[in-house]
């Protein structure tokens, strides 16, 4: 009876650090989440006259360095969610582990930061576009395609039904609005029309990273979502 009574006893100091420590990297990257957003917008703002997302970060453009740290920041918070979900050590898994693939999507949009598309952002494969526009486009095209995959993999979870339904409105808007505006590129459209699209897509994306963020922080403040010891204090 003592070592039944002990062990849930011993447990509790021991999660209370991780809960601690997972909250903190959620958090964190949900900052960084709003933060990339912000800076994202402030681009647009200085220079009005953009009209695609991935053109802020341009060789040559004089918003490139602020939108660069945008992305990188998208990268970080991607990461720092991962990382609180890893640490947490429960729930979060459709088909594989969330975390897997906000790992995947924050190397994508770190690699984007880095390789950045050459002056005008050239579609890929038409005239006047430079090997780094492939790999720019590639990358950051990969990344939002890996949120919209970690979307659908917490639409399936068994939790927070808000959220879920949250994900799923974000999902089905991201994916119209990223497909349409791609489509208006790829056959020279109405170019006013498919950044707003653009932009629109990006945003959406990058306010659920925060959101996902933030309640992946409450998750580890609620003692109800922490693993319980089994009987007889078996892990």
């Amino acid at each position: 009876m003592s070592k039944t009574l002990e062990t849930p006893v011993g447990t509790l100091p021991r999660s209370r650090p991780r809960a601690t420590r997972s909250r903190t990297l959620a958090v964190l990257g949900a900052l960084c989440a709003f933060g990339s957003s912000a800076l994202i917008w402030l681009c647009r703002l200085w220079d009005p006259s953009v009209h695609y997302v991935s053109q802020l970060g341009a060789t040559g453009m004089t918003t490139a360095p602020l939108f660069n740290l945008a992305l990188l920041l998208l990268a970080i918070a991607a990461v720092l969610v991962e990382r609180a979900l890893l640490v947490r050590g429960a729930g979060y898994v459709a088909g594989w582990p969330i975390a897997t693939t906000l790992m995947l999507c924050g190397l994508c949009f770190g690699f984007a930061s880095v390789v950045t598309c050459s002056p005008g952002c050239p579609v890929p494969f038409t005239a006047g576009a430079l090997p780094q526009d492939l790999v720019h486009i590639s990358f950051a095209v990969l990344g939002f395609a890996l949120a919209i995959v970690a979307m659908a993999q917490t639409t399936a979870l068994r939790r927070r039904p808000w959220m879920r339904a949250a994900s799923m409105l974000t999902l089905i808007a991201v994916g119209v609005a990223s497909f349409t505006g791609a489509m208006i590129a790829l056959y020279r459209g109405d170019t006013v029309l498919g950044g707003n699209l653009e932009f629109t897509a990006a945003t959406l994306a990058i306010i659920w990273f925060g959101v996902f963020g933030l309640q992946v922080a409450q998750d580890a403040r609620d003692p109800a979502d922490e693993p319980r010891p089994r009987a007889g204090g078996a892990p």
